[in-house]
Parts: structure tokens; C-alpha cells; sequence
């Protein structure tokens, strides 16, 4: 009986289902957890690629490409955002402002703009950050508060479809009246 080739694949010890039992069940078993994720009442999943969503639902099961896309979960209730706003005042006085920033996302439709939480914060405190440099700060308060209804309107038209602020309203305000050491 002639040797057998070098190329032949066999196991002589039988043991090549412990590899798959090891190694690769595991591997496409932790594959398959990291690509699907239930959706938990009150929230919305959104899967996103490339800053645009793919798919965005509220319940049952998401799965996604992985490497390639990536989950977002955001609550379907009103979420409060707190805001720090600094700015400088038409009259030249620095200005901190503490405000609060309340916003619902429902219904995010295939392919609209991916906008992350920090994006949104950032617009709002533009938002009010521009408004309080075309104030002058004996009237600030005041003026800022008759703003304040107008500023969700104009903040949801900059945000994706789906996603709305419902209030901005500042709640602290703090001006800095006297020169530092130079």
C-alpha cells in the first residue's frame, strides 16, 4: 500500500468538530448577538450608515451590518437636554446661560440626515448663543424670555425629519459686569 499524499486532509485524530465547537459556533454565535437588537418599549432604534438611517423602528427586532452600520436608541418621550451657552452681549458684556432643551423624535424616515444628540445640543445653543449677541444686557432677561416660544419652531426646521424640539427655554442667566486682571 502505497504512503498517503501530504496533501491529503485527513484527521487522525478525529477532533476537527472540537474546533468547530471551540472556536467557530462561538464566533458566529457572538457575530450574530452583536448584529441584532431588540427594541425596548419607549424607545427607537435607529440603524445608521454613513450619518444617514437605514431603518428606524419601535419595535421587534433591528439587525444591522457590522462594521458597516451602527445602532442609535433614542426615546420616543420628550427628553430634556441641558444646554451651557456662552456668548457676549450686543453692548460687550460675557454672558452664561443655563438652559434646557426639550426634544421627541418619532417616525425617523429612511434615508433622512442622521443628527446625534450633540449635534442637536450644539444647534440649540446657537440658537441661543445668537439671540443673546443681539441683545444688550440691561434688557436681557426680559428679552430672552419673549423669545423663548419662537425658538422650537425655528430649532425643528434645522433638525432631521422625525425629530422635533417641543421647548428651549433658558432657566439661569449670569452676566460678568466687571473686568478680570489682565
Amino acid at each position: 500500500m502505497p504512503p498517503p499524499e501530504e496533501n491529503t486532509a485527513v484527521d487522525p485524530t478525529g477532533a476537527a468538530w472540537v474546533v468547530w465547537l471551540v472556536i467557530v459556533v462561538p464566533a458566529l454565535l457572538f457575530v450574530t448577538l452583536m448584529c441584532v437588537r431588540r427594541v425596548a418599549p419607549g424607545e427607537l432604534v435607529m440603524v445608521v450608515r454613513q450619518d444617514r438611517v437605514v431603518r428606524a423602528l419601535p419595535n421587534g427586532l433591528v439587525w444591522r451590518w457590522p462594521g458597516i452600520e451602527h445602532f442609535d436608541v433614542v426615546p420616543t418621550g420628550p427628553r430634556v437636554l441641558p444646554l451651557v451657552v456662552r456668548s457676549r452681549t450686543s453692548d460687550g458684556v460675557d454672558v452664561t446661560a443655563l438652559a434646557d432643551l426639550t426634544i421627541e423624535a418619532h417616525d425617523v424616515p429612511a434615508g433622512a440626515a442622521y443628527v446625534s444628540t450633540a449635534e442637536v445640543v450644539r444647534l440649540a445653543e446657537d440658537t441661543v448663543a445668537g439671540a443673546v449677541a443681539h441683545l444688550e444686557v440691561g434688557s436681557l432677561v426680559a428679552d430672552l424670555a419673549a423669545l423663548e416660544p419662537a425658538w422650537p419652531e425655528q430649532l425643528t426646521r434645522r433638525l432631521p425629519p422625525g425629530t422635533r424640539a417641543t421647548a428651549l427655554s433658558v432657566t439661569e442667566v449670569e452676566a460678568r459686569l466687571t473686568g478680570g486682571a489682565a
